[in-house]
């Protein structure tokens, strides 16, 4: 959190929010809240939230991918933010639930910096917390810049492969995603930013790349990537298998567009550059 008093708080009563049972179904939009001060206002959140580290305490939890009508009604929300991709996995059960007096907002998955920027407003706006949203972007510009202020001078520009998952087929981030958006600010080369999106990638093509660093959202140690890699044929014809250029991150704060994307960016930086 970029300011601990901030989760259990309304801002000391500066602004108040019209909604006052808020079911959350997209960790990034959970984090936003909690950082506008709108935390104690949370009832209900998805399944794979966990950060604040006690953000399911004493909430309801619900299945994103199959939500249940009448456990959300249980919980009574007066506002439920969804994910934009739910107008079509659970449109007819957020529809019913809009008919009966709920307000219902799709976010959309923000695929940049400058998108997060706007979802942070969007949420700002709807909460009536405008003047919080604009202080957190703000404040989150202000650690980005200081971020990309401290990249080495004269470096040489590295290719990088982004894994985002290993298992059953190996996947990357192209462009349009916010992955490529992070490695172009911290003047890196995606070796895939000539696919688009979120897209299965085979071996022989990561080799054909030859990317002079491998980073992994979802190993939890090098070693553990390593481990993965050895068992691909022909990686270590690859230069960062052959300079031991591999590398983690943690995957939720890379890939998160919610308030901590200047901690993202930070160790994505300190990867890359080996800080």
């Amino acid at each position: 959190m970029k300011d601990n008093d901030k989760q259990g708080s309304d801002d000391n009563g500066s602004s108040k929010s019209p909604y006052h049972r808020i079911v959350s179904l997209m960790p990034s939009n959970t984090e936003i809240l909690y950082e506008l001060g709108l935390g104690k206002y949370i009832v209900g959140v998805s399944t794979v939230d966990d950060y604040p580290k006690d953000v399911k305490e004493g909430k309801k939890q619900f299945d994103a991918l199959n939500l249940n009508k009448e456990e959300l009604l249980k919980a009574k929300p007066d506002l439920i933010l969804a994910h934009e991709s739910q107008k079509a996995t659970a449109n007819k059960v957020l529809s019913s639930l809009e008919k009966q007096g709920i307000k219902v907002v799709y976010v959309k998955d923000a695929q940049s910096i400058d998108e997060t920027y706007n979802t942070f407003k969007q949420i700002g706006k709807l909460t009536h917390h405008d003047k919080q949203a604009e202080q957190l972007v703000e404040e989150t510009k202000d650690n980005i810049d200081k971020v990309i202020d401290s990249i080495p001078a004269h470096h040489k520009k590295s290719k990088v492969f982004i894994e985002v998952s290993s298992k059953p087929e190996i996947y990357t981030a192209g462009k349009h995603t916010f992955f490529n958006d992070m490695l172009e600010k911290l003047e890196a080369q995606n070796v895939y930013s000539d696919i688009n999106g979120w897209n299965p990638v085979t071996k022989e093509s990561i080799i054909k790349k030859n990317p002079d660093i491998l980073i992994s959202t979802e190993a939890k140690t090098r070693s553990d990537y390593m481990d993965i890699i050895k068992k691909r044929g022909g990686f270590n014809k690859i230069n960062a298998v052959k300079n031991t250029r591999i590398e983690v991150v943690n995957g939720d704060e890379v890939s998160r567009p919610g308030p901590r994307i200047d901690e993202g960016l930070k160790e994505l930086r300190d990867a890359i550059y080996r800080k």
